[in-house]
């Protein structure tokens, strides 16, 4: 994950003010430059809650008399094919790194031949991994390791990075369900992270390093912005239950929010009444009060982040990435501040390079 900080006037520097928006696709190493072909779209979508993607389009690579994409295209497009992309102007960072997941041959007879590319990240290739996971003795960051290693073998990802997960102590164990559902499954019940960068698998506590990537400027490379506040889903309580090792019942509660700027409040401090709304939940995961704690304490977070909810659009910055902070400046008093990026889309058409995002957030 890039931690780095950046400045839109540094931005601005290095991409000669935003001028000239340029894209390579590379499918097994073979370059498709939007500079030479007919790339009509392209849009790479990296998510937090969900797998990453990337679809492009090419029209009138079709030689009509001879049946045929030109320049062998249709040769160089097979399902399984690694993925990058890379985009910007002037200099290009990386932004995308998977496989072709799936392919359309469109014909009509009133418009020309089309090929419509898919792309997926590193994380689809864990959705059709089914091998049965027993813990034992393991711990619980060596155990996603090696499922993240799968995708790396495969060549559908080139690193990874988990995060220590001491606390996390209870074995699991996978049998009916994907290596990707385990994978999502164990992230939300911990809220931490699960997503796929530029070819890094990363899992882990990303909400809890505030600092932000960038500030964005109303006017100033920002393009416009949307908020939303909504008490659906709020808390203000909730328990977990459980059973230890020799079956007696234990629970554990959280009704504090710990994430989010603390000089801020969270739903339930400004509808008081949102108090006495409590969850109760039992789970076969947990052995100790602590852990019966730890759970409820990610779940109460984890509702209190939809709290806040966001979108925006930029020019197009290469940079912007989700599992980072953005600061958001030009607006009124309720509207400027920091907010968690959960999703960047980076699309380059007849009309230019746009990033959209959405945010979310516990305070307000």
């Amino acid at each position: 994950m890039d931690k780095s900080t950046y400045t839109f006037q540094a931005l601005s520097e290095k991409y000669e003010d935003f001028r000239g928006p340029a894209f390579t696709i590379l499918v097994d190493n073979k370059e498709l430059s939007s500079t030479e072909m007919p790339i009509v779209r392209l849009e790479v979508k990296l998510s937090e809650s969900m797998i990453s993607s990337c679809i492009f389009s090419v029209e009138s690579l079709y030689d009509n008399e001879k049946s045929k994409w030109i320049n062998n295209l249709e040769e160089t497009i097979k399902v399984g094919a690694k993925l990058e992309v890379s985009g910007g102007y002037t200099k290009q960072e990386k932004l995308f790194y998977g496989f072709v997941f799936e392919y359309n041959l469109e014909h009509s007879r009133d418009k020309p031949p089309r090929l419509v590319v898919k792309g997926m990240d590193g994380l689809a290739f864990l959705t059709n991994c089914y091998e049965p996971i027993y813990h034992g003795n393991k711990r619980p960051k060596a155990v996603v390791e090696e499922i993240f290693f799968k995708a790396v073998r495969a060549g559908y990802a080139k690193s990874t990075q988990v995060d220590n997960m001491e606390n996390l102590v209870t074995p699991l164990v996978k049998e009916v369900t994907s290596d990707y559902n385990y994978l999502r499954k164990l992230s939300q019940m911990y809220n931490l992270s699960l997503l796929a960068v530029r070819g890094e698998l990363y899992f882990g506590d990303l909400i809890s390093n505030s600092t932000a990537l960038i500030s964005l400027t109303l006017g100033a490379g920002l393009l416009d912005f949307r908020k939303r506040i909504s008490l659906h889903t709020q808390l203000g309580k909730v328990e977990v239950r459980g059973k230890d090792i020799n079956q007696k019942r234990i629970v554990g509660s959280a009704d504090k929010v710990t994430v989010g700027d603390t000089k801020k409040k969270w739903a339930a401090q400004i509808a008081p009444a949102y108090k006495n709304v409590v969850a109760r939940e039992y789970n076969e995961c947990v052995r100790t009060e602590a852990e019966c704690t730890r759970m409820a304490q990610c779940r109460l977070n984890a509702q209190a982040m939809e709290f806040v909810k966001g979108e925006g659009r930029c020019v197009g910055i290469p940079e912007l990435i989700p599992g980072r902070y953005i600061n958001i400046k030009g607006m009124d008093d309720m509207t400027v501040g920091s907010y968690y990026m959960d999703s960047v889309t980076h699309t380059f058409s007849r009309e230019g390079y746009y990033t959209d995002f959405t945010v979310k957030g516990a305070r307000v």
